[in-house]
């Protein structure tokens, strides 16, 4: 090798120095995703706790090397500013307020970053860090109720984060403050504490962005390994890319070199190469299901169960649909509104991708995680949060389910009524669909979730399912009930078919000693088919005493000009 000469020595210096210190005499290191992250949120400094009734967010340095902040841009809902200069040192926390606020903010945080103007809307909004070569470096979308203690969500508290090693976590990290003050601008978080995270990622769900792009979602933000087999689908689909999905993470797509067959339903897998914030890999063999959906028509997706009078006033509404065609539909097609007569006063989308498959259901959550608490959910992956749902009025109202361009798909208008007559209160109680293939409007094709179950089946079969009911030409089903709103035999459904059409029906049932308890039906005219349903009460809603009970049907027929009769017992037993 050949001695270096002075002045070759000299150049080289000069440039190591040039690059160490080209900006402003300290070194720039590359960034990686999570480097500086969002630890801190005042989004509703007032009533005032003992801050100064200033908006703030708090940035936090986690690495061992400083950051010059030029150039970078922070980006809240979507106004997006670019950051002044500032070196933020390592492990050190820098606060970003609006210039209009610096005299009150200045004696109280003097490491500050003043920008033009910031707003951060108190419910809750999108918080997105970006670095000077515009990479996502964090992302954080809180809500006003992640502050634990609601008295807190009026104001004067900020938002922290607990263990900024886990920057990906969302409600599970974040809490509202402690300290006296109400926040700790600045500094480090009074709630800091280590948390673990052993749960591996798992897939969630599924859409289709385009004919070759297939999105999979995560239950959390996660990252990837370039050159791994990161995904298999069967049967076989050659993959050709994945990509990571900005700003959140917690989705990957892949793009396929083929379109799937229009008929076919695959099945997609992740490989070990998927990895959350924390390391954890994901579980291989876990996979979901998918193919290329249909636009919906009328009857194919339908409303099968309704909660609007959540427990305690909460504001925790769903709506379960349930896909009864055979073909695939994708909710991202789907709209969800209330209110309205031939189309809905408001509607939102009802999901940014969600494939649900042929006899699937999902509950589109206003709360999911409120949901899933109070309920049992047998599969978790089946609540899908909507938060944006329209609200529904405890007592009665009305629920739609539209296309994009709100062609009406279904129309429910719901009434307490509906509701099993025995219930003290329907508060927490759902509204389940009995049969899918009946109309949605009858009265006697709703009841009241099951106590078996705890009151609703958000995700999953109704209990108060009848669609394995026989149908003969008469049947009551079934001959012995117990109407006590448990989800077993609470109600006798009475089912009765005809040889000809235009008939005219009454059904009543009388006691023992032959008086009338109840007219179900009163010269209805019907076609061919007529069902009803008892619930063992009388004409006034009262319940019935355990016995013996005659449901007598009597018709008359227009092309026979026949009338006829028939009459079947039906025992009531209520446990004491």
């Amino acid at each position: 090798m050949k001695e270096m000469n002075n002045g070759n020595w000299i150049t080289c210096m000069l440039f190591g120095l040039v690059s160490m210190f080209a900006n402003d005499g300290w070194t720039q290191t590359e960034t990686a995703r999570y480097d500086v992250v969002v630890s801190e949120v005042m989004a509703d400094p007032s009533p005032v706790v003992g801050l100064p009734a200033v908006e703030y967010l708090e940035l936090h340095n986690r690495t061992s090397h400083p950051f010059q902040l030029k150039g970078w841009s922070l980006q809240v809902g979507t106004s997006v500013k670019e950051l002044p200069e500032y070196v933020l040192d390592s492990k050190a926390f820098v606060t970003v307020i609006a210039k209009k606020n610096e005299a009150a903010w200045s004696a109280v945080c003097p490491n500050y970053i003043a920008l033009s103007s910031l707003s951060v809307t108190d419910a809750g909004q999108q918080i997105i860090l970006y670095d000077n070569r515009k990479r996502v470096i964090h992302a954080v979308i809180f809500q006003k109720e992640w502050h634990s203690e609601p008295i807190k969500r009026d104001g004067g508290w900020s938002l922290e984060m607990k263990d900024t090693d886990l920057p990906c976590w969302g409600i599970d990290n974040w809490d509202s403050s402690v300290d006296e003050s109400g926040g700790t601008p600045g500094r480090a978080n009074s709630i800091r504490q280590s948390l673990e995270d052993k749960r591996p990622p798992a897939m969630e769900r599924i859409t289709m962005l385009d004919s070759q792009t297939v999105r999979v979602f995560f239950s959390e933000p996660v990252s990837i390994s370039d050159g791994e087999a990161l995904f298999s689908i069967r049967p076989e689909l050659p993959i050709a890319q994945v990509r990571e999905v900005p700003p959140f993470f917690s989705a990957l797509d892949v793009s396929v070199s083929s379109p799937p067959h229009s008929t076919t339903l695959y099945y997609i897998e992740g490989g070990c190469r998927i990895q959350d914030c924390a390391g954890n890999l994901f579980t291989e063999g876990g996979g979901l299901t998918f193919g290329r959906p249909v636009m919906p028509a009328v009857g194919d997706i339908v409303i099968n169960e309704v909660l609007s009078h959540p427990f305690d006033g909460a504001d925790a509404d769903f709506v379960e649909v349930f896909n009864r065609s055979s073909y695939v539909i994708d909710l991202k097609d789907v709209k969800i509104g209330s209110g309205g007569d031939t189309m809905p006063l408001k509607s939102v989308f009802a999901s940014d991708g969600f494939q649900l498959m042929p006899g699937a259901y999902c509950a589109l959550c206003k709360n999911r995680r409120l949901t899933e608490q109070q309920y049992y959910c047998r599969n978790p992956v089946a609540l899908h949060p909507c938060d944006s749902i329209p609200a529904f009025a405890n007592s009665n109202g009305v629920v739609f389910l539209t296309t994009r361009s709100l062609r009406v798909l279904e129309r429910f208008a719901y009434d307490e009524k509906m509701h099993f007559s025995g219930l003290t209160s329907t508060e927490g109680v759902s509204l389940e669909r009995v049969h899918s293939d009946r109309p949605t409007q009858d009265p006697d094709n709703w009841h009241s979730a099951s106590s078996t179950v705890g009151f609703a089946t958000p995700g999953f079969k109704n209990s108060q399912d009848g669609s394995d009911a026989e149908f003969d030409a008469l049947v009551i089903s079934p001959e012995v009930i117990s109407p006590d709103n448990d989800g077993f035999e609470d109600f006798a459904e009475i089912q009765l078919t005809f040889e000809d059409m235009e008939n005219q029906v009454s059904i009543e049932v009388y006691n023992h000693k032959g008086f009338l308890v109840k007219q179900l039906l009163n010269n209805a005219p019907c076609s061919q088919e007529v069902t009803c349903r008892w619930e063992g009460e009388d004409a006034a809603g009262n319940p019935v005493p355990t016995g013996m009970y005659a449901v007598v049907m009597r018709w008359w027929n227009a092309q026979s000009r026949r009338t006829h009769s028939i009459r079947k017992v039906v025992s009531v037993y209520r446990p004491h």
